[in-house]
């Protein structure tokens, strides 16, 4: 019984994403949908996604095009082009659409923005008889950017790749061995293992402040019980001058009241000091 992750055209690191891999063609070129091949690693997206535009090209039912997001109005210059030898009628057409279909492949998406998105969404959507789909590469990147998860509500496919484990890894390599694709399957297996070590290794300056950040925190911020058993400090400063102010109030009224009450015992005493009656 042959192993269905190893063939002419090259390796998969499991059966599940032979499986799924399969599928996304499928709902590319028979049922004209987008995907979008989705991953933490680069290189998992990289490696199955090259594998992808080299079938696409092999198709003589396919033209594939690289679209670089920056220019919403050269994206609209080129749909024009497309739309050009068809009626309003055949542009809306669906599975009667005639002609090879149109993949746009689409890197880079840090550059979409939501003008871009809508347009792509808008030519994809509404308009089957252009026979466009998109293929949507989201190197380290586990979902779809905002604007085209807001723009592609219907009509898109993604596979989101699961990085292996190291026990899988190794379980990998000893079966490709066997298989005769030890050499093909090195430099994937190690570029995995290189992001897996960048990943899990933190800058000295980020570690630093993960231990310090909250020692500081701690002493400014936490409230002895104190203070918080007491009002805030907009909320107390009123009560406050008012108390300050009662208590002026009486003892400026006490020191009159005492004032009338006493008189000097001996005006010519030197001290100065009263007494009562």
């Amino acid at each position: 019984m042959s192993d269905v992750r190893f063939d002419a055209e090259g390796f998969f690191l499991s059966a599940v994403d032979q499986a799924r891999y399969q599928r996304m063609v499928d709902s590319l070129v028979l049922h004209r949908r987008s995907v979008a091949l989705l991953s933490s690693s680069g290189a998992l997206v990289e490696h199955y996604g090259q594998r992808l535009l080299r079938s696409l090209r092999s198709r003589p039912d396919v033209v594939l095009e690289t679209y670089a997001p920056g220019s919403p109005e050269a994206l609209m210059g080129r749909l024009n082009q497309l739309l050009e030898p068809l009626s309003v009628d055949q542009a809306r057409a669906g599975d009667d659409a005639a002609g090879p279909l149109r993949v746009f492949a689409i890197h880079e998406l840090e550059s979409l923005d939501a003008d871009e998105a809508a347009l792509l969404a808008r030519m994809v959507q509404d308009l089957p008889g252009a026979r466009i789909a998109l293929l949507i590469l989201g190197y380290r990147r586990r979902r779809l950017p905002e604007v085209l998860e807001e723009s592609f509500r219907r009509g898109l496919r993604s596979w989101s790749i699961p990085v292996p484990r190291e026990d899988a890894l190794e379980a990998f390599e000893a079966d490709a061995d066997a298989q005769g694709f030890g050499d093909d399957v090195a430099s994937l297996v190690a570029q995995l293992r290189r992001e897996r070590v960048v990943e899990s290794v933190a800058p000295p300056e980020v570690s630093e402040q993960r231990v310090e950040a909250p020692v500081t925190e701690h002493l400014a911020h936490t409230p002895s019980a104190s203070t918080r058993a007491s009002p805030p400090a907009l909320v107390r400063w009123p009560f406050l001058l008012a108390a300050g102010l009662t208590v002026l109030a009486l003892s400026w009224w006490y020191g009159a009241g005492q004032r009338s009450l006493t008189v000097p015992v001996n005006a010519s005493s030197p001290s100065g000091e009263l007494s009562t009656r």
